[in-house]
């Protein structure tokens, strides 16, 4: 498991400890909204961002590795070795 695996784990663990957190679960208003509604909104609305951010390191990490197996390839090729 990758580092970049835990980032939605942040919106998905504060969405699923709301009715447990003393300040979030309680009367009042936050927005004119109740306030459960407030964090949970705002907290699914931050799991797009950290989903697009854990998708971008993926892609960045496939392509290096790609890179590399490129690289030896080619440095296998131009040592004399054949090609697969």
């Amino acid at each position: 498991m990758r580092p970049y695996h835990l980032i939605p784990a942040v919106p998905a663990l504060a969405l699923a400890v709301m009715p447990f957190l003393p300040f979030v679960n309680t009367d009042g208003l936050w927005f004119g909204l109740p306030r459960m509604l407030v964090w949970g909104a705002a907290w699914c609305v931050m799991c797009t961002p950290a989903l697009l951010l854990t998708e971008r390191q993926m892609a960045r990490e496939t392509a290096e590795s790609t890179e590399i197996a490129d690289t030896t390839d080619t440095t296998t090729i131009a040592a004399g070795g054949t090609d697969k």
